[in-house]
């Protein structure tokens, strides 16, 4: 396999670093016969290039070591052609950077790859890597796979380690990979945790939250239904479940969770990059921020940060949403949930913080996590793969019980292999193979 400079356009915003020849030489002669490219989202440790995580502030010094998932793929025969650029540390669905750039959609580049794994999945998109390796705290590997049409898998919390990674929350966070087949997902979950694929899915029957079909956009509720549909005849049946008094806790705690952990997870990883006491370096990394939506993220934990009774109120509401999870969907007899990724395909890239959802001026936040968010607080397993195609990309996620991420990725192979014929074609940027 040869690592050729694929062309790439300027406006699609994958990259925030690139690895060197040299670098790809020296990878390479000890990657072995099976080597292969992936892309690295920036905020996760790779040994000699910088973790950023999006941020000017933070991009000052290549990393001493890997992360263990960067470690894990390493020994599998991976190298890391280069960093994904991502939303600004992570705080957006967008990847809309001011520093780095907006990265796009590979097959409609007027479009957002979503985030804040946006680069990571636009370069599976664009045919550069096979996988690529992304972190998701509200939606953040399941947003962009369903923006740019290619699989993108978020395994339970606690699955995969965190260790070397610019996280939010401790509660929350998790890496995952995209890739083009829900196989390709499951080999990686296997590389990482040494766990077994289990054998594949003859029957499931899934539920889909009610509430997650109110206020859809025509397109995706057509592509939706019509991959559904197939997939009645193929061994899965499909009914509808009301989880609202889960939805109900888990939205409570979504903000109070990260609104606590986000600002200490950042101000750690600020310390470590400048050398600085953590309240201080939180100051400089605030100051430093150069896109809108995180700096007024970051200046709203600072008007109205979450006191330590609210972070406990919101544990308990974590806790409480898992239980009635797990109870809700053994009373109902569903192996796992499915519904549309987002409300809607993907927005225009740069077109701000809110967008024109059925007639309506929306938060783009607010409207692509409504559907993603309370999974990530149930710790759950989301394997998003595309929807039959309709001229844009719109992702279809199927979120199991906690830890039953072997079972959670079956159903969505079965999934994705009735519907994949025509799923939305890909950019036709690649990069070389030969001898």
């Amino acid at each position: 396999m040869t690592f050729a400079r694929t062309a790439v356009p300027d406006d699609l915003g994958i990259w925030t670093q690139l690895s060197d020849d040299d670098a790809l030489a020296s990878q390479r002669s000890t990657a072995g016969p099976d080597a292969f490219p992936v892309a690295v989202k920036a905020n996760i440790a790779v040994r000699g290039l910088h973790r950023s995580a999006g941020c000017r502030v933070l991009d000052v010094a290549a990393e001493e070591a890997d992360a263990p998932v960067v470690a894990a793929f390493r020994h599998h025969g991976a190298v890391v052609v280069g960093m994904a650029n991502m939303h600004e540390l992570a705080l957006g669905v967008t990847s809309d950077n001011a520093a780095y750039g907006s990265a796009r959609v590979p097959s409609a580049p007027r479009l957002s790859a979503g985030g804040s794994s946006g680069g990571s999945a636009a370069a599976v998109a664009a045919g550069l890597v096979p996988l690529a390796l992304g972190t998701d705290t509200g939606g953040s590997v399941s947003i962009p796979a369903g923006n740019c049409g290619v699989v993108g898998f978020r395994p339970s919390t606690g699955r995969w380690p965190t260790a070397g990674i610019v996280g939010l929350s401790w509660t929350r966070d998790t890496p995952g990979v995209f890739a083009t087949t829900v196989e390709d997902a499951a080999r990686a979950d296997s590389w990482v945790t040494g766990s077994r694929s289990a054998p594949p899915v003859e029957r499931a029957r899934l539920g889909i939250p009610t509430t997650f079909l109110q206020d859809l956009d025509a397109r995706t509720e057509e592509a939706f239904f019509r991959t559904l549909d197939d997939a009645r005849g193929a061994g899965i049946d499909v009914v509808d479940v009301d989880i609202a008094d889960v939805l109900a806790r888990a939205r409570r705690a979504e903000s109070l969770v990260v609104g606590w952990e986000a600002p200490r997870e950042l101000a750690a990883a600020a310390a470590r990059a400048l050398n600085l006491p953590p309240d201080e370096a939180f100051e400089v990394l605030r100051a430093g921020v150069e896109t809108a939506d995180v700096a007024d993220f970051l200046q709203g934990l600072v008007d109205r940060p979450v006191s330590a009774d609210e972070y406990a109120d919101a544990l308990s509401l974590v806790l409480e949403a898992r239980i009635l999870a797990d109870d809700a969907l053994a009373r109902l007899g569903v192996d796992a949930l499915v519904f549309p990724t987002t409300p809607a395909p993907a927005p225009l890239s740069g077109g701000g913080a809110t967008v024109t959802h059925r007639d309506r001026e929306t938060s783009v936040f607010g409207l692509y996590t409504r559907h993603t968010g309370p999974g990530t607080i149930l710790g759950a397993p989301m394997v998003t793969v595309p929807a039959r195609g309709i001229g844009a990309p719109v992702g279809i996620t199927v979120q199991g019980r906690r830890s039953d991420d072997a079972r959670t990725l079956g159903i969505a192979r079965r999934l994705h292999d009735d519907s994949r014929d025509e799923a939305v074609p890909r950019a036709g940027v690649s990069v070389e193979h030969g001898a």
